[in-house]
């Protein structure tokens, strides 16, 4: 029998990629094809589905050229699986034609929406029974606001109210069919019983078979079919094996282990995540949970200002000059954009405080950094009063390729810090999904450690302790303003 080779595919907010693993988790051929947002008003965030399917076709096609160049054939291509974005909706009909562009789940169109839909429910109802909290960006305020401005889409009985999971999975089998944990990122299911919320469907008005049916991430879901074997250039007996959300894709592809290892996510935004025995519930209803990767675990995943308060900073200052002085270090609030979890204080500003003519870019640098790494550890110490054990801590994406953070990280979070090798841990999980892959690969498992240096932990406690009193006394200004 000829090897075995296993696409993991990740259809993101920006780009597709593909990732063909051997039966090893070797790594053999990659791909990546980019994707544009579209803004027509202010506040909204649009994409053509269509860019999804040919996102897809283009990087399969990309590595079966690439398998083909190393002497292996696409039939060797036993399964798929995806990794996705969360909660982007999709008005298709019930082939899977879309007819409007995909609402993103950046869109914040449905404001009043959401204030109405409060009012309803508290967030407490949406908390308990979504695992979420509700929000201008969710899909339930968006699908209210289409009541009001398509109603002609709930009175036809073949309109679909699709996500990019089982948009493509429509496409790929026929089968109108999504993955548990991408269901339980949408606040339209619960998590806690890992079934759909009946009480939330009769809310936005949408009956039960308007949505897809969720199966557990690595169940097989069908064979490929012909039409779109031919388009992807694989044979129609590749199986197509139910995937998960990005960001539970990226945990179980670097390996998070419930009460061994978290897995911290460094890209746009920043996200710790936690895999658990059960749904842990967070009285301040602001600590998200989803439903993992296995049936019988689930995820704290806490986003936070990161990657792109980085980005804004280079941007803005250029390259870090200078040294670091002897200065008492300034303090960074990165919360350009609002404060994410673990409080979700939207009023909450960057602000940087404590300059003194003796600091240099280097030091307004470093501060952001390690604004960012506080940040961290707020959303640690927030799941760990909740009961989640968080045990060490592996990091993934871009940060990790510098000394310069994981040590950082280490320091103020006073616990080892792994850094995976993985490069795109969201396809790798999903490749580990296409092949019903419990194990540990070696790539898993493939990286470097750093460990706190305790003369750094005990400076880094001090200056921890001043940020939180500079975030307190900014927050209690902002919110006045």
């Amino acid at each position: 029998m000829s090897e075995s080779i296993y696409l993991g595919i990740d259809i993101g907010t920006t780009s597709a990629k593909c990732l063909a693993v051997d039966d090893q988790g070797a790594t053999l051929a990659f791909a990546q094809h980019p994707y544009a947002m579209s803004h027509p008003r202010e506040g909204w965030a649009e994409q053509d589905p269509e860019d999804y399917w040919k996102g897809l076709t283009n990087v399969v096609r990309q590595c079966v050229t690439e398998l083909r160049s190393l002497g292996r054939d696409s039939s060797s291509i036993r399964a798929l699986a995806m990794s996705t974005q969360g909660d982007t909706l999709i008005v298709a009909d019930q082939s899977g034609c879309p007819v409007i562009p995909a609402i993103s789940w950046m869109d914040m169109r449905a404001q009043e929406e959401c204030q109405e839909l409060l009012a309803e429910r508290d967030q407490r109802f949406w908390y308990e029974e979504t695992g979420l909290m509700l929000t201008p960006y969710s899909s339930a305020c968006k699908i209210r606001w289409l009541s009001r401005h398509k109603p002609e889409f709930f009175s036809d009985p073949s309109i679909r109210f699709c996500f990019v999971p089982d948009f493509i999975t429509l496409r790929l089998t026929g089968k109108f069919v999504t993955d548990v944990p991408s269901a339980s990122w949408q606040p339209m299911f619960c998590p806690r019983e890992r079934a759909v919320s009946e009480s939330v469907l009769s809310l936005i008005g949408v009956a039960r078979e308007r949505i897809a049916m969720p199966v557990e991430s690595g169940t097989p879901v069908g064979e490929l079919l012909p039409e779109a074997a031919q388009e992807l250039g694989l044979s129609c007996r590749t199986q197509v094996i139910a995937g998960a959300f990005d960001q539970a894709a990226a945990a179980h592809g670097a390996g998070a282990k419930a009460g061994e290892r978290s897995v911290l996510s460094c890209g746009t935004a920043w996200v710790l995540y936690s895999v658990t025995h059960s749904p842990v519930r967070d009285e301040t209803s602001c600590l998200p949970i989803c439903c993992h990767t296995s049936s019988d675990k689930w995820g704290l995943v806490l986003p936070f200002t990161g990657g792109a308060a980085y980005d804004w900073l280079k941007r803005t200052i250029g390259s870090e000059t200078g040294e670091i002085s002897d200065s008492e270090p300034p303090v960074f609030i990165p919360h350009l954009y609002g404060g994410l979890c673990p409080d979700w204080r939207g009023d909450s500003r960057g602000s940087l405080v404590g300059l003194t003519m003796s600091h240099t870019q280097k030091d307004i640098q470093f501060a952001l950094m390690r604004g960012i790494a506080s940040e961290a550890r707020r959303n640690l110490e927030a799941a760990e009063k909740i009961g989640v054990e968080i045990g060490s801590v592996r990091m993934v994406g871009g940060a990790g390729k510098s000394n310069i953070w994981p040590q950082m990280i280490a320091n103020i979070l006073n616990r080892p810090v792994e850094v995976s090798n993985l490069t795109e841990s969201a396809c790798y999980g999903a490749a580990k999904l296409a092949a019903r892959q419990r194990s540990e690969w070696s790539a898993t498992e493939s990286g470097s450690e750093f460990v706190p240096v305790p003369e750094q932990v005990e400076f880094e406690d001090r200056q921890y302790r001043r940020y939180l009193r500079f975030y307190e006394a900014l927050l209690e200004a902002y919110s006045n303003a």
